[in-house]
């Protein structure tokens, strides 16, 4: 009986080991990992399922608590985020390209829950692994995220010179998907510092990419920064509309922050609007999920919820919810920037002043005073126009790599059909030797014969004369106009600089304590004279007599002034020529040639430089 039943129980054990491996691991990480973005709780049962498997390889393990760590990042659970990309990375070790992306997971844990030192430690830690792999994407994703952690610390600066080094990077490499992120970082910054519009553009754009990648959180996460982006510009109804879709899109995932952060930007909307009621409902609902959360956000909406209950006499509430919102401020584990901190206490002084505790008050006040003259101190406008430069140079710098490209393949073109036109010269010349030798070998040859023979030869040699008659022509032609050019182009830019010295003068006239304002009026009405333009149209129109007829009729929403700006942009100036002829800011010159584009249904800068040229 027993050596009956001992085969049987080897074969029964032999074939449950064989069940066991046939689990697909590399199948389920692939659908988990998919899943992760749009459905994270399908994504965790695969998750637990893997997990559930006989041990298996190291970096089946690292990778699978690596999409756990993701879970909870999806759902707005930074603490057990953590938890788990910590434990990935004990079994990678010896996996650069799989730890790499573990500890890139773990600084955006850290950072989500406002540890930016500690992030950046370890993205020090990434940049060093990506660069030793030779890794180039991973190594501008890397510059991504430390991008966005200075531009948490309000440090814009060096937020944008990574920012820029990813874009670089993206470019280089036709990375899409990347570059699409990195300009939703830049967007991040442009809302920072307050550009707003070019920010809300810029939104938009990567709304549509992430749309049709089916990142389906970032989609969200993008309608909550395009909401506030048109808060700042009082444009309600639209940001309304944004934060309600992304508050029932981000319910599926779970995050708790993410949806606190759009219910107190629709309450933010709703004061503005002077519905206080309906703010405080929201706010409401916005801070108990950020408390549950312990988002880094608190401190912030709790400031804007006490403020407006202040503003309602609801002083019993709003020590409610200075007593909740207290322990995350001295928590030095949260790090709430410093305009969070600033609307929080300047709220709860006024909170104690109105209750009668005027020493809580004094000290909160001073503190306010403390937290204001902190933020004067950082200067930040210079970054924006940084960031605006260096990113306008950079569009540029594609625009003529790819200019550069195209010529390169139109003078190959060139020089193919020069070889085929060569090659049927010498053919035709072949046959005409061979007809000459023919008639020449011809016992019938007459004189007459052989005086139209020397007849066709002269002529072709008067053809050839006339052609290369033409042909001189022709060059001479383009040396004069490319010498008009040159000459419109020099005139130009000595009327941008005469225009400057006389700007130069009337700044000094400003400074200097004695009485010249006969002479600052003369050069005042000098300074309005617009003779200069009628005499740069002259010999614009002379030079490029169809330009301002053909641009009107092809584009009639241009304006006198937007043709007048493309005519500048037709003689080649860079924007900073054109800002100084045209006295504005250098911004602004960006601004107009957009806008212009826009009119022009134009998505494409070297379509519309090309365009211009062929005008």
């Amino acid at each position: 009986m027993v050596k009956i039943l001992l085969p049987l129980l080897l074969f029964a054990s032999t074939l449950g080991y064989s069940q066991k491996q046939s689990y697909d691991f590399k199948k389920a990480e692939i659908d988990a990992r998919e899943l992760i973005y749009k459905s994270p709780d399908s994504a965790l049962v695969l998750i637990k399922k893997t997990l559930a498997q006989p041990p298996s390889h190291d970096t089946i393990w690292g990778n699978t608590y690596n999409l756990y760590g993701m879970y909870y990042g999806m759902t707005g659970n930074p603490d057990s985020c953590i938890y788990y990309f910590k434990k990935s990375l004990k079994y990678l070790d010896k996996y650069p390209k799989n730890r790499l992306r573990s500890l890139m997971n773990l600084c955006i844990g850290y950072r989500n829950k406002g540890e930016y030192e500690k992030s950046l430690k370890h993205l020090d830690e990434s940049l060093i692994l990506s660069k030793k792999i030779k890794d180039n994407i991973a190594t501008g994703k890397v510059y991504g995220e430390m991008a966005s952690n200075y531009n948490y610390m309000l440090q814009y600066d060096k937020s944008i010179d990574y920012l820029l080094q990813s874009i670089q990077i993206f470019s280089r490499e036709n990375s899409t998907a990347n570059l699409m992120a990195a300009r939703q970082k830049l967007a991040n910054t442009y809302l920072a510092t307050e550009n707003f519009e070019f920010a809300a553009d810029l939104y938009k754009e990567t709304l549509i990419g992430f749309k049709k990648t089916g990142m389906e959180k970032n989609y969200y996460i993008t309608l909550v920064n395009l909401a506030e982006a048109y808060i700042r510009m009082e444009r309600y109804t639209e940001a309304k509309k944004a934060l309600q879709d992304a508050a029932s899109g981000v319910e599926k995932f779970g995050d708790k922050e993410l949806s606190g952060i759009a219910y107190s930007k629709i309450g933010n909307i709703e004061y503005k609007e002077g519905h206080n009621k309906k703010a405080l409902k929201f706010y409401k609902k916005a801070f108990n999920s950020l408390v549950e959360n312990k988002s880094t956000r608190i401190l912030r909406i709790a400031g804007e919820y006490i403020n407006i209950l202040n503003i309602e006499k609801r002083y019993k509430e709003a020590l409610d919810i200075i007593a909740r919102a207290e322990p995350y401020r001295d928590n030095s584990v949260i790090n709430s920037n410093i305009q969070d901190r600033m609307v929080y206490v300047e709220a709860i002084a006024d909170t104690y002043s109105h209750t009668g505790d005027t020493q809580k008050a004094f000290i909160e006040y001073k503190n306010t005073i403390a937290i204001k003259d902190s933020i004067a101190s950082s200067d930040t406008k210079a970054a924006v126009k940084e960031i605006q430069a260096k990113f306008q140079t950079k569009l540029q710098r594609e625009k003529n790599l790819a200019l550069e490209a195209n010529n390169k393949a139109l003078k190959q073109k060139v020089e193919k059909e020069h070889i085929i036109m060569l090659s049927y010269i010498f053919g035709s010349i072949i046959i005409m030797i061979l007809i000459l030798a023919f008639l020449r070998s011809y016992w019938l040859k007459t004189k007459l014969q052989k005086e139209e023979l020397k007849s066709i030869e002269a002529e072709n040699k008067l053809i050839k004369q006339h052609h290369q008659h033409e042909q001189e022509l022709t060059n001479a032609q383009k040396q004069i106009i490319n010498e008009k050019q040159r000459e419109l182009t020099a005139t130009t830019l000595q009327m941008a600089n005469y225009q400057d010295n006389i700007n130069t003068i009337l700044d000094k006239c400003k400074k200097e304590e004695v009485n010249i304002t006969s002479l600052k009026k003369e050069l005042q009405q000098l300074l309005k004279q617009k003779d200069y333009w009628k005499q740069f149209e002259t010999r614009f129109n002379n030079l490029h007599p169809e330009f301002e007829k053909t641009l009107s009729n092809k584009f009639s929403k241009l304006t006198k002034n937007d043709i007048e700006f493309c005519s500048l942009l037709k003689l080649n100036l860079t924007n900073k020529e054109i800002a100084s002829l045209l006295q504005i800011s250098h911004e602004s010159t960006i601004t107009k040639k957009y806008r212009i584009k826009k009119k022009m249904e134009i998505n494409d800068d070297t379509e519309f430089e090309k365009l211009l040229l062929e005008i």
